[in-house]
């Protein structure tokens, strides 16, 4: 299909590498550690130019500077780009660091950022069964068993839309630093956008379910990549517009050249006209969200009234 060419290409090149990893993975000695990725390729969006943001997740991270050193090297014969330095990725975690004291003092922004994109495309290299397990218990702690089967998940929507506030305040803090900022301003406006809007619409399946039931719908949505949870959620027939601007994004993307040019960009050449041309598309890409989200859910569902008041 003509509309999807750019994101078949991607989810296959993606799968191709994650299917690689585990095989290169599955012989070391992990102690029942999980290793995940998140991003482009946990979301079957990566190409050739895209880094690999992962981290090991572990009950306790003493003695893992070896165990990481290996499956960074294993990552990196697959994929040369490394994630960023000093980032959310690339490290060792602890699950209680996660698992805790979420939304207080010592929930920091790191902590948060790992913890939402783990539920929202976090994705497997090794042990699938562990991930998997962590997610229910990261979704129980935030689904109390006193809730009632009206409720909506709040507790969760509100961590996605702090996470997703997050990072537009983390680009303009970038921005300041002089960081390259034409690229994250178009990721901001589709990939970060279409994540925080599939985690907005999964929330929305939970109303008037019970608490098992809301446990159990986000595990299965969770399970799948985002452009396929929102299929999924939506149809396919109601998501041609979005599919076909996502597309666009996904193409330009996949072009050395462009990303290339996208990253040189200064902060004085807003009017580019690559950029531009992007940018115009990700403000239509936007309405055709709205779209959906209105057309998916009525105005008298609760989804409405919590992202708004």
């Amino acid at each position: 299909m003509k509309t999807t060419t750019a994101y078949s290409r991607c989810s296959e090149y993606s799968r191709s590498t994650l299917d690689e990893l585990r095989g290169r993975l599955a012989d070391l000695s992990l102690r029942g550690r999980v290793v995940l990725v998140c991003g482009s390729y946990a979301r079957r969006e990566a190409s050739e130019n895209s880094d690999m943001d992962f981290f090991i997740l572990s009950s306790d991270t003493n003695g893992d500077s070896s165990l990481l050193d290996k499956v960074r090297c294993a990552i990196k014969e697959a994929v040369p780009n490394e994630p960023s330095e000093n980032g959310a990725f690339g490290g060792s975690v602890n699950r209680e660091e996660m698992l805790g004291n979420i939304g207080g003092n010592d929930d920091t922004n790191r902590n948060m950022t790992r913890r939402i994109l783990f539920l929202l495309e976090g994705e497997w290299l090794y042990n699938e069964a562990g991930l998997r397990d962590f997610r229910r218990e990261i979704l129980e702690r935030y689904i109390r068993e006193d809730m009632s089967d009206h409720q909506l998940a709040l507790f969760l929507l509100n961590d996605v839309i702090r996470y997703y506030r997050t990072v537009a305040v983390d680009y303009e803090f970038k921005v300041t630093e002089g960081k390259p900022w034409g690229i994250r301003n178009i990721k901001l406006i589709f990939s970060r956008k279409f994540l925080y809007a599939s985690g907005l619409f999964s929330v929305a399946m939970t109303a008037d379910r019970t608490r098992e039931d809301k446990i159990r719908i986000l595990e299965g949505l969770f399970e799948l990549p985002v452009m396929e949870r929102m299929i999924s959620i939506c149809g396919r027939s109601r998501m041609e517009a979005v599919l076909n601007g996502y597309n666009l994004f996904l193409e330009k993307l996949e072009n050395s050249d462009t990303r290339r040019r996208l990253i040189n960009l200064r902060t004085s050449e807003r009017s580019d006209p690559l950029f531009r041309d992007l940018k115009n598309e990700g403000h239509r890409f936007t309405r055709e969200l709205l779209k959906l989200f209105e057309s998916t859910f009525d105005s008298t569902h609760p989804i409405h009234w919590a992202v708004k008041f």
